[in-house]
């Protein structure tokens, strides 16, 4: 196993960040039993779950962590583990997941949803003026 490979919680093999997810169980605002696995071996009691491979973009994992804020977390340690476990793949300069919403973001497009399936389509920003030098 790589350095940086996520390892199932269940099974101890190791998880793709495109296929992997992050699961918990909520309730009564407290959270509790997180786990990272691969989605067919996700906890039977967890009412919760986030894709890893939205979680590996700077604002997707900072987006996870601030909404963790303020709630009781039961077994924090899990919790640690699966966001010290995450922060290499976030923290990196090539980080696939993020080049790929960026290069799907360049077509207008979201990433991982098929072209054409929205209901809408997104309103085109108009382009920036460019810029002219004038003489002296």
């Amino acid at each position: 196993m790589a350095e940086y490979d996520l390892v199932c919680d269940q099974c101890g093999a190791s998880c793709d960040p495109f296929d992997a997810i992050v699961s918990w169980r909520s309730q009564d605002g407290a959270e509790s039993a997180f786990a990272l696995t691969h989605p067919a071996h996700a906890p039977p009691a967890a009412n919760e779950r986030a894709e890893v491979r939205r979680l590996v973009w700077p604002n997707g994992y900072l987006a996870f962590l601030s909404e963790r804020i303020g709630k009781r977390i039961a077994e924090p340690e899990p919790l640690r583990a699966i966001v010290w476990a995450l922060a290499p793949f976030v923290m990196r300069h090539d980080n696939p997941a993020e080049m790929d919403g960026m290069r799907a973001a360049s077509f207008g497009a979201i990433p991982g949803v098929k072209p054409g399936s929205e209901a809408q389509p997104r309103a085109r920003v108009p382009p920036a003026k460019e810029e002219v030098e004038s003489g002296k």
